[in-house]
């Protein structure tokens, strides 16, 4: 990235909620790799999340706080004494079946943190982590959906309450209710308070790549390193839908924060269309020697949306953030697979 073109002030400090999650981690080295402090909130400590940070960045790179939810505005306000941006990258991942146990509390969380950020004078940006779903449920073989930057799934939020919904995905469909839910109430109190600072989000889709620890779950990325040891989750919920790598993510969030041409953005992480046949391949030539490595399912389809935001993604990737473009599935996976090598590389 260019550094000129940074609209925070170089080196100062910038608060990552959920900071010991798979983009959540992610974001941290990414902002650390530019020169930025870092600030992490964690449910519960963490001391082997600073000690892997302050061995790369040195001692005063990283802190965590400890910050077990966003209830309190006067809390969320001292966390952020001293920062210049927000990234809020904590949500709920329960999956709960009751989405009154979930939808609320993130539209709280966004609220409050917002607030919080409005009464600090020195925060001049701050990005929420939303989500793919958040703009469309995937459907294969459909062809002429076009997604746009206004695009919205209210589709999430009707099946969420909907008592006749399949049980088995009323969990999901919580979460997907409790993303939309919680990026509109975000725009809507931008729109109603109108804070001195600005406000970007960033929506994954399925997410692969680097686990910088063994303490990290990882997430997607985790059911698909498990393809190698025979571990069929992912075949349980997966659906043929874009994927993006978490790196690429992570620099999209970094854009969000210091880029002075992204204001008032949806910025869209979705790399391209994956199957799993794509990823099952991708997994076999990386592990030839696995035994263990599921046939992919038969005439699964393939996700034909066209995601026309995405090239605006990819456009900030190239100019602002220095890259070809988005990271290639198989890097990805190769990145994703390879845990104790990242960690080492750190």
């Amino acid at each position: 990235m260019a550094k000129q073109l940074y609209c925070l002030p170089r080196g100062s400090r910038i608060l990552v909620t959920g900071a010991n999650g798979f983009i959540g981690s992610n974001v941290v080295h990414s902002l650390l790799e530019l020169g930025f402090k870092v600030r992490g909130t964690v449910r519960a400590p963490k001391p082997w999340l600073d000690e892997m940070f302050r061995e790369k960045f040195g001692t005063d790179s990283y802190e965590s706080v400890i910050l077990t939810n966003f209830e309190n505005v006067d809390i969320l306000v001292d966390v952020m004494d001293g920062v210049s941006g927000v990234a809020h990258v904590a949500s709920d991942v329960s999956f709960s079946s009751n989405p009154d146990e979930v939808v609320p509390w993130v539209v709280r969380a966004i609220n409050n943190l917002l607030e919080a950020a409005s009464r600090n004078c020195d925060i001049q940006r701050v990005v929420m982590t939303s989500s793919a779903i958040t703009a469309l449920f995937p459907e294969p073989n459909k062809e002429g959906i076009v997604v746009r930057e206004d695009s919205w799934n209210d589709e999430a939020v009707k099946q969420a309450y909907n008592p006749d919904a399949p049980e088995h995905l009323k969990g999901f469909f919580g979460y997907a209710a409790s993303k939309t839910e919680g990026e509109k109430a975000a725009w809507t109190w931008m729109e109603k308070n109108k804070p001195d600072f600005q406000f970007n989000t960033v929506l994954p889709e399925f997410t692969l790549g680097r686990i910088l620890h063994e303490e990290i779950h990882g997430s997607t990325m985790g059911w698909v390193s498990g393809l190698a040891k025979g571990d069929t989750r992912i075949f349980e919920s997966f659906v043929p839908q874009y994927f993006c790598d978490v790196v690429d993510i992570a620099r999209l969030h970094a854009a969000a924060l210091l880029d002075p041409n992204t204001v008032s953005r949806r910025l869209f992480g979705f790399a391209a269309p994956v199957n799993l046949t794509d990823i099952v391949s991708v997994v076999r030539k990386l592990q030839p020697d696995s035994t263990l490595i599921p046939h992919p399912p038969v005439d699964e389809g393939r996700d034909l949306s066209e995601v026309i935001p995405a090239k605006e993604a990819e456009k900030i990737l190239r100019e602002f953030c220095g890259r070809e473009g988005w990271t290639s599935l198989e890097d990805s996976i190769a990145q994703g697979l390879d845990v104790s090598r990242m960690r080492c590389s750190l």
